[in-house]
């Protein structure tokens, strides 16, 4: 059954994908993408019936290549990355299965949904006209790696909480800000006097959220090294 969350974006679609606007948005995209204009379809509703696997019309791959020229075409019409949104909440629900929704910081299942649909929107409107042969897996993934972030900052805070010794219980809480906070207020101060928003945001990815740079690469769709010499250069500029 669906979550609340996954049922209003089914229950909007029914209105936004039939609509006149939708039938111009999807005349507009497949001006631009062949891959579009050969399944003769009139609206978005229908072209993301298209997609999905149980239509039997096309393959996964097929399919694939299709969201991968929305992408690449998803400027030319606001109704665009909604559809993509669409298109792929059979992923976004299946990343349930993949990671401990009860681990996070997550109340239920509708919570975890509501955030990997915003991660989601997210990264679809700052890969909007970019093309990526693999965009089905590339969007997925990383909001994969968004909510595992999530998670391991939530196993983190919990495992400080849990390894607190008893006998601490009874001494005055500490109002201080921890390292990280310290860390974190440093990089805003420093950011536009000698550290650029780039480096500023690799260093508080990799080292006030945790994130492995290879996750940030993947999100950013930067090459590793390249990251790890813009925060080389970041560490260097914050402590001159």
């Amino acid at each position: 059954m669906d979550s609340p969350t996954i049922q209003r974006l089914r229950s909007e679609w029914q209105a936004l994908g039939t609509a006149p606007l939708s039938m111009a948005a999807c005349h507009l995209l497949a001006e631009s993408e062949p891959v579009v204009a050969a399944l003769q379809v009139g609206d978005l509703a229908e072209l993301i019936a298209a997609l999905s696997l149980s239509s039997a019309r096309l393959s996964r791959h097929e399919a694939a290549a299709v969201i991968t020229a929305m992408l690449r075409s998803a400027d030319v019409d606001v109704l665009i990355p909604r559809a993509i949104i669409q298109a792929l909440i059979p992923g976004v629900l299946a990343l349930s299965r993949r990671i401990d929704v009860a681990g996070g910081p997550w109340c239920d299942l509708d919570a975890f949904y509501a955030d990997a649909i915003s991660a989601l929107w997210e990264l679809t409107m700052t890969w909007s006209g970019a093309n990526r042969p693999y965009a089905v897996g590339d969007l997925l993934s990383a909001v994969r790696t968004r909510m595992r972030t999530l998670q391991a900052s939530e196993h983190r805070h919990r495992s400080r909480q849990a390894s607190t010794p008893d006998a601490l219980d009874t001494l005055p809480a500490w109002t201080g800000r921890t390292g990280q906070e310290l860390l974190a207020a440093a990089i805003t101060d420093a950011t536009g006097h000698g550290l650029n928003p780039t480096e500023a945001a690799i260093l508080y990815a990799t080292r006030v959220l945790g994130m492995s740079l290879a996750e940030v690469a993947d999100l950013a769709a930067v090459p590793a090294h390249h990251l790890r010499r813009q925060r080389r250069h970041a560490i260097d500029r914050l402590v001159a």
